[in-house]
């Protein structure tokens, strides 16, 4: 059981960039066995699952964990991994507690606001994209899109407290996430007024509805893109795409990737 310093993982760290304000964005790939005993780490942090997976316990649980997924861990908080598979990489935001206080927030606000993981993964990835393409505006860049990633946290209380209905449009829409329903046809399964779902999803999900179907289907992307068993035509049309040009732009602006950029990482 030991505790590994800041910027540093279990894995062979391939890229590191610290905006030196108290954020690091750190690329780590798993090629061999790693060290499968209980650690932890000097700094919380957001992990980002790109390739392969992994087994994580913690005290109280375990998951196991693919391409897409998305983790929150405390600083110091013990945890261990089983069963990593070769290869995999990971995206990890590093959050120093001088930042926190900056910022006015805690450590369990952030872990609240990575909830909304289809928001937060296309800022991670834009993130990690600005990191990659370092100049004189990446640090502000990359402190602007963490503020926005820590203010989901507003937008998750509102949630939280929203009416019931609310909640159940969320479960709607991820389960027709490929269907692209409008709003008269929600309307009518909840038995509301398309007035109203119109006038309040902005204040309950941070967002049209059709920005918030575009990150969805995204979302859903992730995986297939990294398992590289369909072209990309495929799954734009399994996402919910017209067509594989409307994807691209698409996951373009969600992440700021292009899709095979994103496929390579």
């Amino acid at each position: 059981m030991y505790e590994l310093e800041k910027e540093t993982y279990l894995g062979n760290t391939k890229n590191i960039f610290n905006t030196h304000e108290g954020i690091a964005v750190v690329e780590t790939e798993y090629q061999n066995k790693v060290y499968e005993g209980w650690h932890s780490h000097n700094n919380a942090h957001i992990t980002l699952f790109l390739k392969g997976g992994t087994t994580e316990k913690r005290k109280n649980s375990s998951e196991t964990v693919g391409p897409g997924s998305l983790l929150f861990y405390h600083s110091d908080e013990l945890h261990l991994n089983q069963n990593t598979l070769f290869p995999s990489r990971n995206i990890n935001i590093e959050i120093e507690e001088n930042l926190l206080k900056g910022l006015h927030i805690n450590e369990a606000e952030i872990e609240k606001s990575i909830q909304n993981s289809v928001f937060a993964k296309s800022l991670i990835l834009k993130i990690f994209k600005e990191s990659q393409s370092a100049d004189n505006f990446t640090n502000d860049n990359v402190n602007m899109l963490f503020s926005q990633l820590a203010n989901a946290n507003e937008h998750f209380e509102r949630f939280e407290k929203s009416p019931f209905w609310v909640k159940s449009l969320n479960e709607l829409l991820q389960d027709c996430w490929n269907e692209n329903p409008n709003l008269k046809d929600l309307a009518q399964v909840l038995n509301l007024s398309p007035i109203t779902i119109s006038k309040h999803f902005p204040k309950y999900f941070g967002c049209t509805l059709g920005e918030y179907m575009r990150r969805i289907k995204i979302n859903r992307s992730l995986s297939l893109i990294q398992s590289n068993e369909k072209n990309l035509t495929e799954i734009a049309l399994e996402c919910g795409f017209a067509d594989q040009s409307h994807f691209i732009r698409t996951f373009k602006n969600q992440t700021g990737f292009l899709p095979k950029q994103f496929q390579k990482l």
